[in-house]
């Protein structure tokens, strides 16, 4: 009669035996495009900076974009559609979490963001001579040539454009313009880092 343990490691044995040496993981894709995550699984529109940024379901952890939650949230509760949890106690979708690693791959293919240098046009020195060389490259790209020099730090998701706060009233006014604050992306990208 053979004991317990002894058949344990008879069976052990066995399966080392029988386990292959290397294990062939299939290679997981880095773009999140081509992983299927750059886009709202509920709409199956692209999320963007703008009326679809992506959020997260508190609990579930789902994420969809701003406009598809906003659809979802009655009586200040939203339900995800995909597994049915429900979050109550939701007063606007706006107070959700944004899915920051989705909004940073938005934010870095976005060739307009992208191309933007955020430290140059956030910290730029106001008080540069106008002849000055560092102004034309430091700081002119950065400066409205409509109203009195202000700092471009908008962005419209609906005219792609680099704007300051004042053409937000006269050209970024209308419902379908979601107008986002540089300052904050780039807070974003300092947390991705």
């Amino acid at each position: 009669m053979t004991s317990a343990t002894e058949n344990f490691e008879e069976i052990k044995s066995t399966q080392r035996e029988t386990l292959p040496t290397e294990f062939d993981f299939p290679k997981i894709k880095a773009n999140y495009s081509d992983r299927g995550l750059d886009l709202c699984h509920f709409c199956g529109l692209k999320f963007n900076v703008g009326e679809r940024i992506p959020r997260i379901i508190v609990g579930c952890g789902h994420t969809f974009c701003t406009s598809c939650l906003s659809y979802f949230l009655r009586n200040n509760r939203i339900r995800c559609p995909m597994c049915r949890k429900l979050l109550k106690g939701v007063e606007t979708v706006d107070k959700l979490p944004l899915n920051f690693n989705i909004l940073y791959e938005v934010v870095t293919n976005d060739p307009l963001l992208a191309s933007v240098n955020f430290e140059k046009c956030l910290q730029a020195d106001l008080d540069l001579d106008e002849e000055d060389e560092a102004y034309t490259q430091e700081l002119e790209p950065y400066l409205c040539q409509n109203h009195d020099q202000r700092i471009k730090h908008f962005y419209c998701s609906e005219h792609p454009s680099i704007f300051c706060r004042e053409c937000i009233k006269d050209l970024h006014n209308q419902e379908a313009c979601f107008v986002v604050d540089l300052y904050e992306i780039e807070k974003m990208r300092k947390l991705q880092e």
